[in-house]
């Protein structure tokens, strides 16, 4: 961040603002990496995410992908992924192009039946985003942020 632009930040309201002259090495050095992002692996049906591999996400780098849990607003409070921003699925074709297209898109709700139908929604709709899957499981959420994935029977 250069001089004038840590001035404008602060004007904003921003505190702490840093400036690292030597620019992003710098940066790394002081604070370290931004962790790597995990690529994302299809699972066994079309569209879905493999539960490993979802379980590896959020667990080193949960920001790579736009998280969007699906369930009803009442469900979504009771508890959630960390990350996880609420869009119930009947309000989705009409936030549709609130979604994000520099990154993968993860529906998920907790059994996998919302989570599916969004993916071919959003397949139907907006068919140019290509990064979309779904978690094809059951979920069970704590209020906490912490959770059990377990196959879909």
């Amino acid at each position: 961040m250069s001089h004038q632009s840590a001035r404008k930040a602060a004007q904003l309201g921003y505190k702490n603002v840093k400036v690292f002259d030597a620019g992003y090495p710098a940066w790394t050095q002081a604070y370290g990496a931004e962790p790597a992002a995990v690529a994302v692996k299809s699972g066994a049906e079309e569209g879905s995410i493999a539960i490993a591999n979802f379980e590896k996400i959020q667990n080193e780098n949960p920001q790579s992908v736009y998280l969007v849990d699906v369930r009803d607003p009442d469900e979504f409070a009771a508890g959630h992924f960390k990350t996880a921003v609420n869009i119930p699925v009947d309000e989705l074709e009409e936030k549709v192009d609130t979604l994000p297209v520099d990154k993968p898109i993860v529906f998920v709700c907790s059994t996998g039946a919302r989570s599916g139908e969004s993916f071919y929604m959003l397949q139907d709709i907006k068919p140019e985003l290509k990064k979309v899957y779904y978690l094809d499981a059951e979920v069970e959420y704590n209020k906490d942020g912490s959770y059990k994935i377990k196959k879909t029977q």
